[in-house]
């Protein structure tokens, strides 16, 4: 009876390394899927984030181009009243002129 007790034992040790070696094999397959989603997320993350800043990028552009045309307008207008000022101002200031040579 003792041998069939031993054998017993045999096979239920080949048993348990079985069941230990596919353990292994199948935490080994859970962490590479593991290993590949999360290499997925990053890449989408990435692409996303990608996607913003072209966008952000885009958007900031954009409304620093209309900043600049009205900036450029505003100077424009300036200085189209400062001419009008100084060309209805010509006459006194050649008087003047004038006036201070002459005298």
């Amino acid at each position: 009876m003792s041998l069939e007790y031993l054998k017993q034992i045999c096979e239920q040790e080949k048993q348990a390394e079985k069941i230990k070696q596919d353990g292994l094999a199948e935490s080994k397959l859970i962490v590479s899927a593991a290993t590949d989603e999360a290499a997925a997320l990053i890449e989408k993350a990435r692409l996303k984030a990608d996607a913003l800043y072209k966008e952000t990028i885009a958007a900031t552009n954009e409304e620093a181009l209309t900043e600049y045309d009205k900036i450029i307008s505003k100077a424009n207008w300036e200085c189209e009243m400062l001419f009008d000022i100084a060309e209805k101002n010509i006459d006194k200031a050649i008087s003047v002129i004038v006036g201070k040579v002459v005298s």
